[in-house]
This record gives C-alpha cells, structure tokens and sequence, in this order.
C-alpha cells in the first residue's frame, strides 16, 4: 500500500511544481479582476471557483504556491547552513565553548517559536529597505523562519560531528595538518550528509505550514498579493456562504504537506 502512495505523492508534487512554472502562461486572464465572474462556484471554466473579485480561484492557488513553496524551500536551506555551522562549531570545540552555544539554544527553545517568528519577521520588515511589501514580506518570513528553525539542525550536527570526530580517519586528518574547517567539511561532512538531508528536506512542510499561518495572521504576505495563507484567510471570512474559498487552497496545502512526509517516510526507510 505504501508504494501507490509514494508515487500519488512525486506525482502531485511534480504536477504542483509544472504548474506553479506554467501558470503565468496558460492562466494569464484567471489573475484578472472580472466583475462578472464574482464568487462563481467551481466549473469546467473555473475549477475552483472565483473570489470576491472575480478572479481565477484555481490559478490565485497556482499564484500562491510560488511563495508558500519558495519560502519553504529557502528557510530549509538558510536552517541547514545556519544549523550545521553552529552545530559543527560547538560539537569540533566541545567543552566550554559547547555549553555555552547549547545553553544559548536552550534559551531560544524556551521561547514560543510562532512569538518569535512573528517578532523577527515584523521586526525585519520594518527596518529592511526593501520598497515592494511582497518581498518584504517574502525576506521577513525566510528571516524569521529560519532564525527559529535551525536550532533542532544544530544539535544533531553538533552529536554526530562528536562522534565522527572520534574516528581514525579524522585523527590521521588532524596528524597530516589540516585545519578544523578543512576536516570538517572535508572529512566529516560527507559521513553525515545523508541524514542533515534529511533533516532539510523534513524542513520543507514545516516551513510552509508557518508561512501560511503568519500569511493567515496577516503577518506575511499582505494583499494583493496571496500565499496559500492568504487564500485560507479570505476564504476563512466566506466560510459559510462560499466554502469553496477556503476548502480548495486548504486541500491544496494539506496535500502538499501530506505529500512531502510520505516521500520523507520513504527516503528515512
């Protein structure tokens, strides 16, 4: 039963990502307003319905995809660099300079995350220079995200470049002369790549759930613009006059997510 559902799960993902690419060309005229079309129920013209203003509901969903993936994607890889360097830092050096990193990592984990995404994501929008409040939005969120997620990256790098460290091949590195960031990357690295890859790659979903929620909260993307957590907060207010508007972005983004665990379930096995 497992295996159907590993290629249910590539297949959608694929699908998602050729439509997220593709949408600007085939459903250029579903990002227009059309007030003629306002709040129409899914059909062969609109498979997921309209909004308020008339717009394509199915490609707003394709639309938003782009930045809840993107900021999926970037905060997985921003946690990994900041997790293993941090991690790798305190597990070479151990002693003093370990507890203390790992005491700073406690203190963090003591702070509500979705508080302090909130805090460094409005934090950095405001003073970033950054003109369109898209991608101030887009930064803040990666900033935020990632500035909270690494530390879980953090300790797993810090436990196995430990116990790495111990091994003969890194002690014939450290006798030839080489320099700490030398073996580490060099040496140590590759031994524990397979698993940090999966840590990043396990990043992804959890990354997009928080972008939607702050999008939700309206702490994200802010309209016109949309994200996923945009759609699920318009469609949020319509709830019981026009259900489609938050049942089709919702399933979109339980799907997604759904998607990503079962191809992590796979890989971890």
């Amino acid at each position: 039963m497992k295996r159907p559902l590993v290629i249910l799960a590539a297949l959608y993902l694929s699908f998602l990502v050729v439509g997220v690419i593709l949408a600007p060309v085939f459903f250029s005229q579903g990002f227009e307003q059309n007030i003629d079309q306002i709040l129409q129920a899914p059909s062969s013209l609109h498979w997921f319905g309209t909004d308020s203003l008339g717009r394509d509901l199915f490609a707003r969903v394709l639309l938003g995809a782009r930045v809840s993936l993107t900021v999926g994607v970037v905060c997985a890889i921003l946690t990994f660099l900041i997790g293993f360097v941090y991690g790798a830092v305190a597990g070479w050096f151990e002693g003093f300079v370990d507890r203390i990193m790992m005491r700073f990592c406690d203190i963090l984990m003591a702070i509500p995350s979705f508080i302090l995404v909130a805090v460094i994501c409005l934090s950095v929008q405001l003073i970033l220079p950054i003109q369109d409040p898209q991608w101030a939005a887009i930064v803040g969120l990666c900033v935020g995200i990632s500035a909270t997620h690494w530390i879980n990256m953090a300790r797993v790098t810090r436990g196995m470049v430990i116990e790495t460290k111990r091994k003969p091949f890194v002690d014939a590195a450290i006798a030839l002369g080489g320099n700490s960031a030398h073996i580490v990357l060099r040496h140590i690295l590759p031994n524990i790549g397979s698993t940090l890859l999966v840590l990043v790659a396990v990043q992804i979903p959890t990354n997009i759930l928080y972008e939607s929620f702050m999008s939700f909260i309206g702490i994200g993307v802010h309209p016109p613009y949309t994200s996923w957590g945009i759609l699920v907060s318009e469609g949020w207010k319509t709830l019981s006059s026009f259900p489609h508007l938050i049942l089709f972005p919702s399933l979109i983004l339980f799907l997604t997510v759904w998607s990503f665990h079962i191809l992590l379930d796979e890989i971890r096995d």
